[in-house]
């Protein structure tokens, strides 16, 4: 039903656009228009009581149904009428002759939408009479049933997100693991861990990939996430990069590199390592059996882990090594998980007037991990009141294994709110064991309508809370934090994943094809979104499909595949009403013109594709919200983009590039000299530009950006400006500047409150003092400022500071040194590429916070500083590239730098 009620919402939305509005007073059609609002808005209110009664009701679902589709109709009549007149009025008709021939073409619109409504209206009186024979009554929904997100807010403030599921029984098989790891037995074995889904596979041996006495054992280290859809190309690049340190160079030779150089290249690098790998989730024979040859067996303990829910592919992969068998939770443990999840932060567990119950509801989980933690996610919103109702509504006596898993999921979808379920059945958009970015799933929540407007926050803060409140009901996991520990990237679990998938095609939300016998390409399509995740696209973008009722399309491909002249056509031309395009792995080199007529297009993303350029077209979407470009070409933008004053997020990427800013000499010039990008005032984020003439009165005009990267191309011409534009964006929270040439930095960084990270890539003659800098700042990143005098002395006194990166060229001096007591909340530092670095001091209380060093490419050090044993905090160290010399000191017990670093649980070294 929910699903519903966004559909209808959506419709009113469009029923509001000032085209529309204007429409009304013409041609009769302002009555129908008018009845059209006032008649969906009075079946919102009969929606909630026909979701408390549609549960085994045919009659009531069928109802729904009824409304899901005439909303559907209702709201492409509407957008078929905006994408026939709104071009019209944007080319700004002159004269007589050609206002009469635009109002006749406007008139022609409106006759077939007032038909359209006239039809749509009949559909509408027959819903509204069979009402009654189902007994579902108005109720008026009211503030309670918007979207206020009072209860949101209330749980950010006081509910901390855990990093991790919370591993409960499982430590005797971690134990018995961890010693078939380090066993001593020279070949290469492959221990595997079976389990059903949801048993916790995936759980327990990410706790055994990051247990110290595992880590220490080996060399290298790789974890991946195979699933059912794989790319072997993808597999080993993935396992590469994980493994290797690669330079911008090498880098690009592994992306272009095929199937055989990579599994060459892996092999030669393993051979000469103590290697432990990680491929989670693997399905068939056919998988291994093409992987195991990039995993050379050199006779000296190296390892492989296999997660996998089939017992012959254990058995398959290595007959000589028991596949270790995972099983249920025993009745405490279950209830030691429940208590975690249903009570978060609380000490003392489940309140005693609750436990008979809490115990009656645990028991009826069958000590399936996966369900307990979902189902406890579910009862931590809930009131105490609500729990006998959720104990009422389990009944799976007869039901075994991952369907009854399959069954307590849906419960606990049936129970998100009702802005909550089309921001989850999204999810299914995705490709399995797929981690997405965060930011990036809720700029496409926005562009679909998903999320509300609340008060004074952005729609993109809004869609955070919805995230964060999924993943505190356990409906989606965490995946890997940013250096800060804010939320980087996220994932589902398949068992999850797949649920949103039955639901959303079941709701006509979604339809997913893989490329599968299961998957009826050819058939009619009757989703509004499609995600298509097979390499084969010609299989589904064909002139015998209708498609003109699309709103979302993503496409994910595992390698490079190309699209015919004629598919590129029909994939702009055929999806007239589209608002979300991503295209992953889609080998195109340029966007054809045609994409400039999809005027309702808000969301376009384009990754790991060949693009070299966007078309002058792309400025005739006024609706578009997100443009992010990822390329390893130096992309030219067109200066029509200056017309989009929708767009909030403005990303074009050079992949390559470790910074990720633009090749940026040339590639934003087109732009220099135009004075409309004040125009651009909603944008949020906007990386990266090229400083220019459009610098005056412009970028001050833009009060809103969130994250600027900007790039000055010549010495001293827009320094003032810069500062004076830079002063007045209140609202920024992440700047990054890059020149080439020495640049006098006397930004006003201290007015600049809400700004929390810093990268220069600028040659400072010397740093700012201390109380210049921003009060509130958390990180800071360093590269190419030649800097000669030391910095240390500067920078330890940013009592906010966590983050401390120091890269290429950020020193050019040879010693370094932290006073005693200096740096007192930084978390994590990193020194990369410090050529000149000989010596580096730390006094005895500095960095008392510090959770993670990395120290990479330093060739003149000597060794590790004295007084890192002082640092009792450090969890995590890595030593990559370091020379002969520094890493001849590092042997265990024996280096003399061992007692500097033996504390600490974690150690990477890579020679």
């Amino acid at each position: 039903m929910a699903i519903v009620e966004s559909i209808v919402e959506h419709l009113l939305q469009s029923l509001a656009d000032p085209l529309i509005q204007e429409a009304r007073f013409l041609c009769g059609v302002g009555g129908q228009v008018e009845w059209l609002d006032g008649e969906f808005k009075r079946m919102k209110c009969f929606l909630k009581d026909a979701a408390a009664k549609q549960d085994g009701n045919e009659g009531v679902k069928n109802w729904v149904q009824s409304v899901s589709d005439v909303a559907y109709d209702a709201e492409d009549a509407i957008d078929t009428f905006l994408f026939r007149v709104a071009p019209l009025r944007r080319k700004g008709f002159v004269g007589r002759v050609r206002r009469y021939a635009f109002i006749i073409i406007e008139l022609i619109a409106l006759h077939k939408v007032g038909s359209e409504i006239e039809r749509i209206k009949n559909k509408i009186r027959e819903i509204s009479e069979s009402r009654s024979t189902y007994g579902i009554e108005s109720i008026d929904q009211g503030a309670g049933m918007r979207y206020t997100g009072v209860s949101i807010r209330e749980w950010r403030l006081t509910s901390p997100l855990a990093q991790e599921p919370d591993f409960v029984g499982f430590e005797k098989d971690l134990d018995e693991l961890v010693v078939r790891l380090t066993d001593g037995e020279p070949r290469r074995c492959v221990v595997s861990v079976v389990g059903m889904g949801g048993l916790g596979k995936t759980t327990l041996t990410k706790k055994l990939y990051n247990t110290d006495t595992v880590k220490k054992h080996f060399d290298s280290h790789a974890w991946i996430s195979v699933s059912q859809e794989f790319s072997v190309r993808d597999l080993l690049q993935a396992v590469i990069k994980t493994c290797m340190v690669l330079s911008k160079e090498e880098l690009e030779v592994v992306e272009k590199a095929d199937i055989i150089r990579l599994q060459y290249k892996l092999s030669m690098y393993l051979k000469e390592k103590k290697y432990l790998v990680v491929l989670d989730d693997i399905w068939t024979n056919d998988t291994w059996d093409v992987l195991k040859d990039a995993f050379p067996d050199i006779k000296n303990g190296s390892r492989v882990i296999l997660t996998t829910r089939k017992k012959d592919v254990a058995l398959h992969a290595d007959a000589q090594s028991p596949p270790h068998e995972l099983r249920f939770l025993n009745d405490e443990e279950s209830w030691e998980l429940f208590c975690k999840k249903a009570f978060p932060g609380r000490v003392d567990g489940c309140p005693p007037d609750l436990e008979e119950l809490g115990r009656d509801i645990v028991e009826k989980l069958h000590c399936l991990p996966l369900a307990i933690v979902v189902l406890g996610g579910l009862l931590s919103r809930k009131e105490t009141t609500d729990w006998e109702k959720v104990r009422k509504s389990i009944s799976w006596q007869c039901v075994k294994g991952e369907d009854k898993i399959s069954r307590i999921l849906s419960l606990s979808y049936k129970d998100l709110p009702y802005y909550l379920k089309p921001c989850f059945l999204y999810l299914g958009n995705f490709p399995e064991d797929y981690e997405f970015h965060y930011m990036e799933l809720i700029q496409m929540w926005t562009a679909e309508g998903f999320l509300e407007e609340r008060g004074e926050e952005t729609l993109e803060e809004v869609g955070e809370d919805c995230l964060k409140e999924l993943i505190q009901r356990s409906m989606v996991q965490v995946a890997s934090r940013s250096s800060s520990g804010g939320i980087k990237s996220c994932r589902i679990h398949d068992l999850l994943r797949d649920l949103s998938i039955v639901e959303a095609k079941e709701g006509k939300f979604l339809e997913v094809h893989r490329g599968n016998a299961n998957s009826p390409a050819l058939q009619p399509l009757t989703a509004r979104r499609l995600a298509i995740q097979h390499d084969d696209l010609s299989t589904y973008i064909s002139l015998s499909r209708s498609t003109s009722h699309l709103r979302s399309v993503l496409m994910y491909t595992q390698g490079s595949t190309g699209l015919q002249s004629e598919q590129e056509m029909f994939l702009y031309r055929g999806f007239e009403l589209l608002r979300v395009l991503y295209l992953h792995g889609v080998e195109i080199d340029e966007l054809p013109k045609e994409i400039g007529k999809l005027i309702h297009l808000r969301y376009l993303r384009c990754t790991k594709t060949e693009l070299k350029s966007l078309p002058s077209s792309i400025g005739n979407l006024p609706n578009l919200q997100t443009l992010c470009i990822a390329s390893p070409n130096n992309i030219k933008v067109p200066s029509t983009i200056l017309k989009m004053q929708q767009l909030r997020h403005l990303q074009v990427k050079y992949v390559f590039d470790e910074v990720h800013y633009l090749g940026w000499f040339g590639t934003w010039g087109m732009i220099q000299g135009h004075s409309r990008l004040k125009q651009m005032s909603n944008l949020q984020t906007l990386a990266y530009v090229m400083a220019g003439e459009w610098l005056h009165g412009c970028v001050g005009m833009l009060t809103n950006l969130r994250k600027l990267g900007i790039c000055l191309d010549l010495e001293g011409v827009y320094d003032d400006v810069l500062y004076e534009s830079i002063e007045k964006m209140v609202r920024l929270q992440s700047l990054t500047l890059v020149t080439r040439y020495p640049f006098p930095l006397s930004v006003p960084f201290t007015r600049l409150r809400k700004l929390r990270k810093l990268r220069l890539e600028v040659k400072l003659n010397k740093l700012p003092e201390f109380h210049e800098f921003p009060t509130n700042l958390t990180k800071l990143t360093l590269k190419n400022t030649f800097l000669e005098q030391d910095a240390m002395a500067t920078l330890e006194k940013l009592k906010n500071l966590r983050i401390l990166r120091l890269y290429g060229s950020s020193y050019w001096g040879k010693e370094m040194a932290c006073s005693a007591q200096g740096f007192p909340r930084l978390e994590f530092f990193y020194i990369k590429e410090l050529f000149q670095l000989e010596e580096w001091r730390l006094g005895e209380g500095a960095m008392r916070s510090l959770l993670n060093l990395q120290i990479w490419d330093c060739p003149q050090m000597k060794k590790l500083p004295e007084g890192l044993q002082h640092v009792t905090t450090l969890e995590k160290l890595e030593l990559w590239s370091m020379s002969d010399e520094f890493n001849g000191r590092l042997e265990e017990d024996d280096g003399e730098d061992w007692h500097k670093f033996k504390h600490i649980p974690s150690i990477d070294i890579r020679y």
